[in-house]
């Protein structure tokens, strides 16, 4: 499986801090570790996307650190858009980790799959053994239900929709 990774949206959420408070290079280091030990015990294809409007080349800044790509977003473009761009581009073929709802519209019109950040959190500390960094041990994130309307035809059955996103996280 392919993940697109909003990187400063992960951040944020294994955190628990705002961004503006954190030194974001150490920061970013420190989750590319966790990566990559991810990537190491998942098998998992990770690509991680960060905002990089510093760059002066209209060209996203890519390279590849222990089997994890890492993208910084061009001059004029944020993360959000590249990760959009992504998902437009590889539809069913990726999924699309973050928080943001518009991120998680576009990828999901797209066919792909969104996966929100806090879940994608605790199954990576869970895959590395831990629990730690601050977040909830409540119930998992997969057992919540989406939808809050009554619905016709069997109440415990999930929809087509969450069936095939619940068969395709399967394997996060």
């Amino acid at each position: 499986m392919w993940l697109a990774i909003d990187g400063y949206n992960v951040i944020a959420t294994l955190t628990g801090e705002p961004l503006g408070r954190l030194d974001l290079e150490a920061e970013r280091d420190e989750l590319n570790q966790l990566l990559a030990r991810y990537r190491s015990a998942s098998r998992n294809r990770l690509t991680v996307v960060y905002d990089g409007g510093q760059i002066s080349s209209g060209e996203p800044r890519r390279y590849t650190d222990r089997g994890v790509e890492i993208i910084f977003s061009p001059l004029g473009r944020n993360a959000d858009q590249v990760l959009i761009h992504m998902a437009r581009r590889y539809g069913s073929g990726l999924t699309v980790v973050t928080s943001d709802r518009e991120v998680v519209g576009g990828s999901e019109k797209s066919g792909a799959v969104a996966l929100e950040s806090g879940e994608f959190c605790q199954r990576l500390l869970m895959v590395l053994g831990g629990g730690e960094d601050g977040l909830d041990e409540e119930e998992p994130v997969t057992a919540k239900r989406r939808h809050l309307t009554e619905k016709k035809g069997n109440p415990r059955k999930l929809s087509k929709k969450e069936r095939q996103r619940n068969r395709r996280l399967g394997s996060v």
